[in-house]
């Protein structure tokens, strides 16, 4: 704007009166503006700090996400579980209205066995030891047995007209229109398992995913199972010192080299009168799930060699009494799958195989010949570790294949599907991270729980094409109101020129002209990946180390999950070894890092990791300051027969390879200051590890503390111990690294 002005005769420019009140009312204006506007605009809020408190009950800062989620038989709905304030609720979803309404369900069961009834119409319960079906329709619950023995592993039959359970070992039917229950096996002991699976096939076989070693024929007329013997096992003390007497119980357990429970394959009728077995004294192992033919005239299951290294998929038809291989795999290290055959309609099955480095699908017909390898590459499928969901799933009659893999990224999980004869292969997911879905029987939609390093999961509704159709849950979030130090994903070379991914956080407020410790935190074992762009159970531990002032590091070693069979075999029969040697990659790359103060470097991991952390600091002893060792194994010798001799066979066989990976051996090297940590309860990976540790520790005047957490097992669960841990974890690297919090 142009003020008119005229010129005095002193050559001083003059403004006429009434134009000096128009500026004058402007300038005011504008100073009122300034002001209200300092008034108005938001102070940014001050960042709040994460405490050992706030990390261990995260649920203060990111709500729970949804979970055991499924389609509801027969109907375009699925299924959930919440977790808020006062209790967790069952919630049913409709594609068409697009709502969710809670299911009211009575009674104390327990919400998380849930499943439902083949029609559709009914949810079966486990609680108080007992079963019982809740009718959605009416809103009314049935207790169906009344029993003060525990029923579990309950499934229904394909007709639904039937449940099947197990009750002390034996396995059971219960007439859902009569309410007769039928003991189909009688042998059950404290020893002999029908239809569930011990300690260590459990663990080691099943993935911990399911307790159950039945399955239903189509028909609902036969019922397949396994039978477990762990009369030949060797027994273990387990000593719980949390009261008055103590209390002893004894584990079957079988370390490195000790027999197996002796195992067997049958089927049994529902009504009990007619059995068959399948036994072998060659097998060491069967696999834990089986297949049956569409038609239930014949069923297919796994079987293993104790090395691991052959697979054999049988079709034994029932009705005949024969038996053939459908499939045999070999491979001279150790075989990852043990999914069975996916029987399709027309004579064909799908079949998974790493038999060219990388887990992928094969289609094959029912004599056993291979039609076509549906999916090829440097990428593998892949599921959620200790999931009970597939590997694959399919769209229906869609002929389309649906799957997780890692062909975009090795630290994601995308969603993929091809056609059944491999044409078009195609990726629908489309956020970056890492994704779980769930796939509607007739193929139409799919649930997508999805998420990434920096967000918590959100899961959403989805045509099969990919096309979203809406927001199911996002967890309310409060992570901008805390102060949060970058992450980042770095690639590092080994010296061999093998890529090795790692992420690094820093610290809040971070100065890269100051020098900071850091905490590498370590896990190295296989079947794990923890380099992943998802968010985490130790997402926010992270951030709290590096509120604390650390660098922390996470790098995945040779021999961990998600990079391919030739990624995972440089650690056979001398575990510990090639891990270590790209671990330290991993320190010399941080020693580059102008902010890193090399002299102030730790080290801390639990289980594997426990084992990583003491490996490291008893054959390379000099790198780090001091380590923390929770739950970790001391000497392969000590560990599970299924596990331990896949990696290293026996101690037998391979004597230098077990006595080089022992940081048993290596004790007297210690250098670094060391702390130990133990549930004292752990069935896993036994306190006898930690205590031998000990004993060797004092032999060579070695000083060491010591963290033993009564009442909890290999993994704290109680919210007191594990808040315990995180404080003690923090104090001790805080003693030894010296960290200034900003």
């Amino acid at each position: 704007m142009t003020i008119p002005q005229t010129i005095a005769p002193s050559g001083r420019i003059v403004v006429s009166q009434r134009l000096k009140s128009s500026v004058d009312r402007l300038v005011n204006t504008f100073i009122f503006l300034t002001i209200l506007s300092a008034i108005t605009t938001p102070v940014q809020a001050v960042k709040k700090p994460l405490t050992p408190a706030l990390v261990t009950q995260e649920s203060q800062i990111v709500s729970p996400s949804i979970s055991r989620i499924m389609w509801r038989p027969g109907h375009e709905q699925f299924s959930y579980i919440r977790d808020q304030d006062p209790g967790s609720s069952v919630w049913l979803y409709d594609v068409s209205t697009r709502q969710a309404r809670r299911l009211e369900i009575p009674g104390s069961v327990n919400l998380s066995t849930y499943q439902w009834s083949p029609a559709g119409d009914e949810i079966l319960f486990e609680g108080g030891n007992d079963l019982w079906l809740f009718d959605v329709r009416t809103s009314q619950m049935k207790r169906l047995t009344n029993d003060p023995e525990r029923e579990e592993e309950p499934t229904f039959s394909p007709t639904g007209n039937n449940i099947a359970f197990v009750k002390k070992n034996n396995i059971y039917t219960l007439d859902l229109n009569t309410g007769k229950v039928t003991q189909l096996t009688t042998d059950g002991t404290d020893l002999v398992l029908n239809g569930k699976f011990d300690w260590v096939y459990k663990e080691e076989l099943a993935d911990r995913s399911t307790g159950r070693s039945y399955d239903w024929s189509p028909d609902g007329k036969w019922i397949a199972y396994l039978r477990l013997d762990d009369t030949p096992v060797p027994q273990y003390p387990l000593i719980s010192f949390l009261s008055r007497h103590v209390k002893l119980s004894m584990q079957r357990f079988p370390q490195s080299g000790d027999p197996n429970p002796k195992a067997s394959f049958h089927v049994v009728s529902i009504d009990g009168k007619t059995r068959k077995s399948w036994e072998s004294s060659s097998i060491e192992y069967f696999g834990p799930r089986f297949a049956w033919t569409p038609d239930s005239q014949s069923v297919s299951f796994l079987t293993l060699n104790r090395d691991q290294t052959e697979e054999t998929a049988h079709l034994w038809n029932i009705e005949k009494g024969s038996d053939r291989a459908l499939v045999v795999e070999r491979d001279k290290y150790w075989i990852n799958s043990l999914n069975p055959p996916h029987f399709l309609h027309g004579g064909r099955f799908l079949w998974l195989s790493e038999r060219d480095g990388w887990m992928h699908l094969y289609l094959y017909n029912v004599d056993g010949n291979l039609i076509k390898k549906l999916t090829s590459g440097d990428w593998m499928l892949d599921r959620p570790l200790f999931s009970d969901l597939p590997m694959f799933q399919l769209g229906g009659d869609s002929g389309w294949v649906y799957f997780l893999s890692t062909q975009a990224d090795p630290r994601e999980r995308q969603i993929y599907r091809v056609r059944l004869d491999g044409s078009s292969l195609e990726r629908i997911s489309k956020s970056a991270g890492t994704h779980v879905f769930y796939l509607s029987p007739d193929g139409r939609y799919y649930v997508d729980k999805s998420s990434d390093y920096k967000t918590p999961p959100v899961t959403r509704l989805y045509r099969s094409d990919g096309e979203e159709i809406a927001m199911i849950d996002k967890p309310v979030n409060h992570l901008d109101d805390y102060e949060l130090g970058s992450t980042e994903f770095v690639t590092v070379k080994a010296p061999d020129g093998t890529e090795l991914y790692a992420r690094l956080v820093k610290p809040p407020n971070f100065d890269p002209h100051k020098k900071y410790p850091v905490v590498v935190k370590v896990y190295g074992g296989p079947e794990v990946q923890m380099v992943v762009n998802a968010w985490g159970v130790t997402s926010l531990e992270d951030q709290l180390f590096a509120q604390n002032g650390y660098v922390l590091w996470t790098l995945d070693n040779r021999g961990s999950w998600g990079r391919g069979h030739a990624f995972e075999t440089p650690i056979f029969e001398h575990l510990g070894r090639q891990e270590l040697r790209d671990q330290l990659a991993g320190v010399d790359y941080l020693k580059s890092l102008p902010y890193v103060d090399s002299s102030r470097m730790g080290i801390w991991g639990w289980s594997y990791g426990g084992y990583m952390t003491l490996y490291t600091l008893t054959h390379a002893p000099d790198v780090f300051k001091c380590g923390a060792a929770g739950g970790p194994v001391t000497d392969w010798k000590f560990y599970d027969s299924i596990y331990t001799e896949r990696y290293m066979r026996t101690a037998e066989v391979n004597p230098d390879g077990y006595r080089e990976a022992s940081p048993l051996e290596a004790a007297g090297n210690l250098r670094a200051n060391l702390l130990l940590m133990h549930g004292v309860d752990d069935d896993n990976v036994h306190l006898q590890n930690t205590i031998n540790f000990i004993e060797a520790l004092v032999r060579d005047g070695k000083s060491y503390a010591l963290y033993l957490q009564p009442g909890e097992k290999h993994g704290f669960i109680a919210y007191s111990a594990r808040l315990y841990l995180v404080k003690r974890l923090l104090k001790f690297f805080d003693d030894n690294l010296h960290p200034v919090a900003e």
